[in-house]
């Protein structure tokens, strides 16, 4: 579906057939960074994942990805409006976001429903679509993916890979068991997201619930393909909670948080990045997370004035949610009081 942070098409029609898609496609094939793919080029920058590298192109439909809505039950602090119901509602109370919309994206199914049922019958049975992606806000709290399921479904499109990015926190919706819908399916992959451990997570993703993620980690364990960990200010100091998924034969992916910039762990004092680099010294993956992106800084895009700038808005920003959330930024992290004279 047209993506909510670079609008391609108000349709799936228009999406399709725009002069956007075309534009970007011919900067893929001539290798030029193209604004719409600035995220792939940055992780790469940073030899972190990549879904230009990642994901191989060719003739034929061979994958989809749909973001449903913004609808969420979380207000991840790295987060914003476009990607998060909960987060729209909150900044109409305080506006921090002043140029995103607080509503609810339009949603995928509603908006796009017979174009994509189409396709996706059209590709499915054709044998070439082997892999849809579902993502949100939290796909798993929609009527449109429920929708999207049945249809499927009762149509008998069920030879195909189900692939998500969820924050784990609900398997039943409406009263429906996810788990038996998805065992129909020829595979499903769960990429849980989870960034950090402990109350620094709980703190840094408001509405997640360490318990609640162990309670159905386990209940959908079998359909779990990875475990999908932001890195950035808050989930630096407990990386090494996430690698204890691995010995549950569970695929760990680091993904670099390059915005907001005051969320970015780059812009961390050299003192603390000394800390991580330690907390870091027994886990391989852990060392190239912090070799390859929170010590890898672009001084020409951070010069010391930039960094003190961000530093400050680190705070302030945090300060500012604290307020509205009943929650203590120097509680949970008080290595960063320091950065108030900073």
């Amino acid at each position: 579906m047209p993506s909510n942070r670079f609008p391609m098409g108000d349709s799936l029609q228009e999406y399709i057939k725009g002069e956007p898609l075309k534009e970007l496609k011919k900067s893929l094939d001539s290798g030029i960074q193209h604004p719409n793919c600035e995220w792939c080029w940055l992780n790469e920058q940073n030899k972190m994942k990549s879904h230009r590298i990642s994901e191989s192109r060719g003739s034929g439909l061979k994958s989809i990805h749909i973001r449903l809505s913004n609808v969420c039950n979380f207000k991840c602090r790295m987060c914003n409006p476009s990607f998060s119901s909960t987060w729209a509602q909150e900044n109409k109370k305080h506006n921090y976001f002043t140029k995103m919309d607080n509503e609810i994206t339009k949603d995928a199914i509603e908006a796009n429903g017979d174009v994509l049922f189409k396709i996706l019958s059209s590709a499915i049975r054709s044998g070439s679509l082997k892999y849809l992606s579902i993502s949100g806000g939290e796909p798993l709290i929609t009527d449109s993916h429920l929708k999207l399921l049945n249809f499927l479904i009762e149509n008998d499109l069920t030879d195909i890979t189900l692939g998500y990015s969820t924050n784990l926190s609900n398997l039943n919706y409406k009263n429906v068991d996810l788990l038996p819908l998805w065992e129909k399916f020829t595979h499903v992959n769960l990429e849980a997201s989870v960034d950090g451990w402990g109350p620094h997570v709980e703190y840094s993703r408001d509405g997640f619930s360490c318990k609640t993620f162990l309670t159905n980690f386990k209940k959908s364990f079998k359909f779990i393909d990875a475990i999908n960990c932001v890195v950035n200010i808050y989930s630096v100091w407990t990386l090494p909670y996430i690698e204890r998924f691995r010995k549950y034969g569970i695929n760990i992916e680091y993904s670099p948080c390059f915005g907001p910039k005051h969320c970015n762990p780059q812009i961390l004092l050299k003192e603390d990045k000394d800390v991580l680099f330690d907390l870091y010294k027994d886990y391989p993956e852990l060392l190239k997370v912090f070799k390859n992106f929170i010590d890898n800084i672009d001084s020409s895009v951070y010069t010391y004035d930039k960094l003190e700038k961000t530093r400050t808005d680190m705070i302030n920003y945090n300060l500012l949610l604290d307020s509205y959330r009943n929650t203590s930024f120097f509680d949970v992290f008080p290595m960063y009081k320091k950065y108030l004279r900073s």
